[in-house]
């Protein structure tokens, strides 16, 4: 990994973020080495997952896909997930797919998540300064369990949304459905 990403991390992120980028990036690694995944990959994908996170709405809406379903322009707290691929890759010259779809996929989820996918969807949930309960929970379950973590993730993400009045992208509720109903899984 470049000075140049970490210098740009810093410059486009406020303190808070850029500490928790860097906490995302440790715990991904962490997670790649036990579910024998790309630890370069995943550390670098949690390191940018947020890249875009400070960006306006407004700013962001133009690095959007132009494919994106029509309810998608209407959750302006996704963007910097939606966004963030083109923006990492034009402004970072990070070009790795795995590194791209994981940054894509972060903040939602979707049906078909890769294990570098759901590594980097639990990092950036449970990384060690995030210290409210589900997160903890979450945190010792990824070591013996990822599927398991994965799920409970996307279950207290999609919680908060619902119990908060927030809208909830379909790809959230694609997953959930998808984890629940064909493979039977609890959470």
């Amino acid at each position: 990994m470049s000075d140049t990403i970490l210098t740009r991390l810093k410059n486009n992120l406020s303190f808070y973020r850029f500490n928790h980028s860097r906490q995302v990036a440790e715990e991904a690694k962490k997670l790649a080495y036990r579910w024998e995944v790309n630890p370069e990959q995943a550390f670098l994908a949690g390191l940018v997952h947020d890249y875009a996170r400070d960006l306006s709405p407004e700013r962001l809406q133009s690095f959007l896909p132009s494919f994106l379903e029509a309810e998608a322009w209407q959750i302006p707290s996704i963007f910097h997930a939606l966004a963030g691929p083109s923006i990492v890759k034009k402004e970072l010259d990070i070009c790795d797919f795995r590194v791209l779809r994981a940054i894509r996929w972060h903040a939602t989820g979707c049906e078909e998540m890769t294990t570098l996918d759901k590594i980097v969807f639990v990092a950036d949930f449970s990384e060690p300064s995030r210290e409210f309960e589900a997160a903890q929970e979450v945190r010792k379950i990824a070591e013996k369990d990822l599927n398991r973590a994965y799920l409970l993730t996307l279950k207290a993400k999609l919680l908060y949304l619902i119990s908060n009045q927030k809208p909830v992208y379909s790809a959230s509720l694609r997953a959930w459905n998808k984890e629940i109903g064909i493979n039977g899984r609890k959470a």
